[in-house]
C-alpha cells in the first residue's frame, strides 16, 4: 500500500512540474509576442485598452502555438 501512495505521490509530482513548466513557456511566448507588437508604441508604461488587448491577444497566440506543438 505504502508503494502504490509513493507513486500516485511521484506522479502527482511529475504532472504539477509539467504545468509548471508548460505555465513558464507560456509567459515567456507571450511576453515575447506582445513585445514585438508593442515595440513602436511609444509609451507603454501604463495600461491602456490597446496594452491590454495587445497582451490579451499574445496570450492566446501563444496558447495556440504550444497546444500545435504539444499535439505533435
Amino acid at each position: 500500500m505504502k508503494r502504490a501512495i509513493a507513486r500516485e505521490r511521484e506522479a502527482w509530482s511529475e504532472r504539477m512540474q509539467e504545468q509548471t513548466r508548460m505555465k513558464s513557456t507560456l509567459v515567456i511566448a507571450a511576453a515575447i509576442i506582445a513585445a514585438v507588437r508593442l515595440a513602436r508604441d511609444p509609451d507603454i508604461s501604463r495600461p491602456s485598452p490597446r496594452l491590454t488587448s495587445v497582451v490579451s491577444e499574445s496570450v492566446s497566440l501563444a496558447r495556440m502555438i504550444l497546444d500545435r506543438v504539444g499535439r505533435q
